[in-house]
């Protein structure tokens, strides 16, 4: 079988959380590790969930914590073969779904990720991932993609009234996942996407309660559409506390990591999405200024 040229984009984002998160991450991650599967597979709305904690190492004395999650899809219902005999399929204790692949740096509150499905349900699966390590469901965890600049765009800084300019491909409604806000799904399942063409939407929001599209829906598709490739435009304009006009681009706005790999099968292997993790860590450390990272360091304890 002839090797096949696969593009990779690892995305980037900062954890919120305790300190306490952390360390207590540390320790569910050992601990799982260290048990006899490695592996542990639960079910959330109605899908599978597969959580591997694959390999703990350290770069740049930093502590690193890869962990592979396949998550469940139900879109494959029938199995047919070349006879003609069409059937259902017998997982026993399987999952057929989709790879996502992470890296953990608790020291720095940085999480790296990508995943050869649906890009747009890579920050969802993340957290679904971190809250299975969260050893106090007292402790709150949120991501943030990671600005460029460390005082570059970010989605607290989305206004409280504005307008979204969205331009977007056909293949950006290729793949819908569950977590996609319910105005993409919509317009997915359209005629319009019958036809290869480009949308362009301009969405008044607000966070007044009769508003159309409320602040906290814009910044949703925000966060759907910032690192899936079939976006062209993500733009925000509106008016700040003071009253000064803002413009925020989150079309570039967020830190990335894009490789190549070659491969003979149809997904990528643990061991190269292991590569490809590290490889993004390195050159996003080396990026960074010698004063620090853009992201807080977790205290000793």
């Amino acid at each position: 079988m002839n090797r096949v040229k696969k593009k990779v984009t690892v995305s980037f984002f900062s954890i919120e959380a305790a300190d306490d998160f952390f360390r207590g991450f540390i320790s569910s991650f050992k601990a799982t590790r260290e048990s006899a599967k490695g592996a542990r597979v639960f079910n959330l709305r109605s899908k599978k969930h597969l959580i591997k904690a694959s390999n703990e190492d350290a770069i740049f004395e930093q502590a690193v914590y890869a962990v592979t999650v396949v998550k469940e899809r139900n879109t494959w219902q029938t199995k047919a073969t070349s006879d003609g005999k069409i059937s259902g399929f017998n997982l026993n204790q399987g999952i057929i779904g989709d790879p996502y692949f992470f890296l953990v740096v608790p020291d720095t509150k940085l999480l790296l990720g990508f995943t050869s499905g649906p890009s747009g349900s890579l920050r969802g699966v993340a957290g679904v991932m971190l809250e299975q390590f969260n050893s106090s469901r007292s402790n709150s965890v949120e991501l943030e993609f990671l600005p460029k600049e460390k005082d570059g765009s970010a989605l607290h800084a989305v206004p409280r009234a504005g307008e979204l300019h969205l331009r977007i491909g056909r293949s950006a409604f290729a793949e819908l996942h569950d977590e996609a806000p319910q105005i993409i799904k919509d317009i997915g399942r359209s005629p319009l996407m019958e036809h290869d063409i480009q949308l362009a939407l301009n969405l008044e929001f607000s966070d007044q309660e009769n508003a159309a599209v409320s602040r906290n829906s814009a910044i949703e598709l925000i966060s759907y559409f910032a690192d899936n490739e079939g976006c062209k435009a993500l733009k925000v304009k509106g008016m700040s506390d003071l009253g000064d006009l803002m413009r925020l681009d989150f079309s570039n706005a967020f830190f990335n990591y894009t490789s190549e790999i070659l491969t003979r099968q149809k997904y990528i292997e643990e061991e190269s999405s292991l590569e490809i993790l590290h490889s993004a860590f390195r050159e996003y450390t080396r990026s960074m200024p010698k004063s620090g990272s853009i992201v807080s360091k977790v205290p000793s304890s």
